[in-house]
């Protein structure tokens, strides 16, 4: 198998898609704050029309901010009395435009103000509902196969059963982000159940294989493969410029999550800005959850290192010790 060839290719549509997403995902961002700013503008123009009987045409979005100074150095306590809207196209932006509010907000608005929005709506959400599944069944192979090399589940049980108990623990522990505070549990999964351990796993596995393994050793596994040996490009990157990336990333990462304050969003109709987002702070309990999410599955990796080093220097000591026996 040319599996530098794939890896080409698959790095090539990764780029691709990303950069078409993006296009995609960003161009329905700036539609929707666009059209919420110029509403809200709209709004607060009407209102100043009514209020001070300006005559049509009068205020337009283009004065509007410099008749809105003028009416309110001289009328600041009518202006006051209208409760105009604060129009910021920054809080447009950025209003619902991450995890869930990102699929179920902001691309919904947007379906609903296209040509035949139904149809648009049912593929959307059958092709959200087709990438859970196929990330599912990746995710499920990543956990079932281990657990089977690792003999925790019995011999005799065939794959189907050890797969179905799998996934049915998943759908139990799965049932907190269905509960009224479902929302907060899926913000702190997303946070920090994959992304601080992905990076530790992901700069130990290159590092192992770099330096602990030997690149001289896997080029010559990869020359066995495709016949002959990676070009400069791949020596570089896998010597020098991966490892330090990932370092750097991981590095940054870490001290990014360590030094901010851990909130989290909701909507408060009590709130003054409601229906815009509050900010709440998590109860001091939270950061053994994060603890359980992020900290014990990075520490598996230099856990398990330590545990069979000590296991193989106990086994060549006692080695010598039987070699040494046998002489004397």
């Amino acid at each position: 198998n040319n599996c530098e060839q794939d890896a080409v290719i698959i790095s090539s549509i990764n780029g691709f898609t990303s950069i078409y997403a993006a296009t995609v995902i960003y161009s329905i961002i700036g539609f929707r704050a666009t059209e919420r700013f110029d509403s809200c503008i709209g709004g607060n123009i009407l209102a100043l029309v009514n209020a001070f009987d300006l005559p049509d045409g009068k205020v337009t979005e283009t004065n509007y901010e410099q008749v809105l100074q003028e009416l309110n150095n001289t009328n600041s306590e009518l202006i006051q009395g209208l409760h105009l809207k604060t129009c910021n196209m920054d809080t447009f932006l950025s209003e619902g435009v991450e995890g869930t509010g990102l699929a179920f907000i902001v691309f919904t608005e947007a379906i609903t103000k296209m040509p035949f929005a139904p149809l648009w709506a049912v593929l959307f959400f059958i092709m959200l509902f087709c990438l859970g599944l196929s990330s599912m069944f990746g995710n499920i192979e990543g956990v079932v196969v281990p657990l089977q090399h690792l003999k925790l589940f019995p011999k005799s049980w065939p794959k189907e059963a050890a797969t179905g108990l799998t996934c049915l623990f998943c759908c139990l522990l799965g049932l907190i982000f269905v509960q009224g505070s479902g929302t907060y549990w899926l913000s702190l999964f997303d946070s920090y159940g994959g992304s601080i351990s992905l990076l530790v796993v992901a700069f130990f596995e290159m590092f192992s294989v770099v330096y602990i393994y030997g690149i001289d050793r896997f080029n010559d596994d990869i020359k066995f493969m495709i016949g002959h040996k990676p070009n400069f490009f791949w020596q570089i990157m896998w010597r020098v410029i991966s490892p330090a990336v990932m370092l750097f990333i991981l590095l940054f990462f870490l001290v990014d999550k360590v030094s901010e304050e851990l909130i989290y969003k909701s909507w408060n109709p009590e709130s003054e800005i409601f229906p815009s987002l509050v900010e709440n702070f998590y109860p001091s309990w939270i950061y053994v959850v994060i603890v359980l999410l992020a900290g014990i599955p990075s520490l598996f990796i230099p856990g398990a290192a330590i545990y069979k080093y000590l296991r193989m220097s106990k086994k060549s000591k006692s080695d010598l010790e039987v070699i040494h026996t046998s002489a004397m």
